[in-house]
């Protein structure tokens, strides 16, 4: 019955394969999700160089029925001296939290593409799995139908083993639409467009094996600086909104002609001008800027207690996903592969009976599953850690 599945496979060809660092490159370079990160940085250096820009000066003609008639205007404002340091440092705090709302966006691309590509894997490792226990269980079924006509065994048993043999072909089916839909969700992660599905080729326990993860200051987490650098944007505003508030004059200088007074000859005109608080004094404004800076100033207190809780969570989660893992595959997979083994041999020694062998097929499936799903658990819990810090790799 795998003859035709194995037919159709070598027709549709070898899918294209891709490791977990070729996955994560390719994501990293074709995601709109890192485009966006990249523009969101782009505007706001940009925003930067405008807070850094003098005002244009306004120039102005009139002619007029009096003398002189002519009049040549130069307005050239200066209440930006009052309120451009405290405007580029407040955009300068902006940048910085492009910068860290950028590492956010791709480090959530790189966990995305991790959980992808080892969903992928461990749907193949479940698919291998249930390949196996197909084999062995036509090859069982086959066995018991040789015992029944030899009269060792009844007709119920025979069947018993027949029916487990097209119980498996029924999960190898579903195994295979698992595994499809994992490889979709994968070219999905990594922006795949070319004709068919990528394959991932890696261990699912990569990682588990390894050194440990290396724990961070809970201010370097991508959310918690966007936080401080809000706060301190915000608080530069204020700084800004209140120095706003003294009245800078504007130069004018120009010149006047045309008094036939004074025929040939160019007048010289400079001056200033006060604007005069006469209706208000930037008083709102002040007000608003101070509460907009004191609610700054309590989210970074809050994303600074959220970063506490979630690094303990990610901690636990980390440690306690990778020990299940960890056993499954030490402990519980060899031991009930080995009972699977033993419980083969002794049927077909006519030691034991099928249903023995049965429990023991259903029993390695169980086990075996719920490795697959250990290991998953872990490789998220890992791609969770390492996109709370903001890590790419």
């Amino acid at each position: 019955m795998l003859l035709p599945l194995l037919a159709v496979t070598l027709l549709q060809g070898n899918p294209p394969a891709l490791t977990l660092d070729s996955a994560i490159h390719r994501a990293l370079r074709v995601r709109g999700r890192v485009g966006e990160a990249a523009a969101g940085v782009a505007e706001a250096r940009a925003n930067r160089r405008v807070a850094g820009q003098i005002p244009n000066p306004s120039l102005s003609f009139e002619r007029t029925a009096d003398v002189p008639h002519q009049h040549l205007l130069f307005d050239q404002s200066l209440s930006w001296l009052a309120t451009r340091g405290a405007d580029r440092a407040a955009k300068d705090a902006a940048l910085r939290r492009a910068r860290s709302d950028s590492t956010q966006l791709m480090a959530g691309v790189v966990q995305e593409v991790r959980i992808a590509f080892f969903g992928a894997v461990g749907a193949q490792q479940a698919l291998r799995l249930v390949g196996e226990q197909v084999s062995l269980a036509d090859s069982l079924a086959l066995f018991a139908q040789r015992r029944f006509e030899a009269g060792d065994i009844s007709r119920f048993e025979w069947e018993q083993a027949a029916q487990e043999a097209r119980r498996s072909h029924q999960l190898l089916s579903k195994a295979r639409e698992e595994g499809g839909a994992a490889q979709a969700s994968l070219a999905h992660a990594v922006g795949w467009s070319s004709p068919g599905l990528p394959e991932a080729t890696g261990l699912l326990d990569q990682g588990l094996d390894g050194a440990g993860e290396v724990e961070q200051p809970t201010d370097s987490i991508p959310f918690v600086v966007s936080a401080i650098s809000d706060s301190a944007a915000l608080a530069l505003e204020f700084h800004s909104a209140r120095r706003g508030r003294f009245p800078v004059p504007s130069i004018v200088a120009g010149a006047e002609w045309g008094d036939p007074d004074l025929p040939n000859q160019t007048l010289s005109v400079i001056g200033f001008a006060v604007p005069l608080p006469l209706w208000n004094s930037g008083g709102a404004e002040v007000t608003a800027a101070r509460a907009r800076a004191e609610r700054g100033a309590a989210l970074a207190r809050e994303a600074r207690i959220e970063a506490t809780r979630a690094v303990a969570e990610s901690r636990i989660r980390l440690a306690e996903t990778a020990f299940r893992a960890r056993f499954a595959r030490d402990s519980l997979v060899p031991a009930a592969r080995q009972l699977r083994e033993r419980a083969l041999a002794a049927y077909r020694a006519g030691e034991t009976p099928i249903l023995a062998v049965l429990d023991a097929f259903r029993s390695e499936r169980e086990v075996v599953q719920a490795e697959v799903d250990d290991l998953l658990a872990f490789q998220a819990a890992l791609a969770a850690w390492r996109a709370l810090f903001g890590r790419m790799e």
